[in-house]
């Protein structure tokens, strides 16, 4: 019996980790093929987002709106994911390009876990131009 309670307890924090990257893959999707919706099932109530100067709290319905436009304005071609690590807070985070019709957006995100599920906390829909 010790066995198998001893077997559970070291699965769950495998469990976990699968849940976080589903939900990583299911964001990575939605930003690349521009679905605003299916973003928004995994934004907290109210995201700290910034999409190009706009940089506000939103809520949910909000952040679709706003996440809508841009993919409107930006015909995504998919996202890829670069680097990606853990908080100080213990958020993960992810770092990625966006490429678009219109060129590269940098973009950033973070998952946080609430109650049993990750969701993100906070996205950034940056230019992707660098300084060189």
């Amino acid at each position: 019996m010790k066995r198998i309670a001893l077997f559970l307890f070291l699965l769950l924090p495998a469990f976990g980790l699968r849940a976080q990257n589903d939900v990583k893959d299911q964001v990575v999707a939605a930003i690349g093929s521009g679905n605003a919706a299916a973003l928004g099932k995994h934004l907290v109530a109210n995201v700290d987002m910034t999409v190009l100067s706009a940089s506000e709290y939103y809520s949910k319905a909000q952040a679709e709106q706003i996440l809508r436009k841009f993919f409107d304005e930006h015909d995504p071609q998919g996202l890829s994911i670069e680097h990606e690590g853990t908080s100080k807070m213990g958020d993960r985070y992810y770092i990625g390009k966006l490429r678009t019709a219109n060129g590269e957006f940098r973009v950033t995100f973070f998952l946080k876990k609430t109650t049993d599920v990750f969701q993100v906390k906070q996205l950034r829909i940056e230019s992707g131009k660098s300084d060189r």
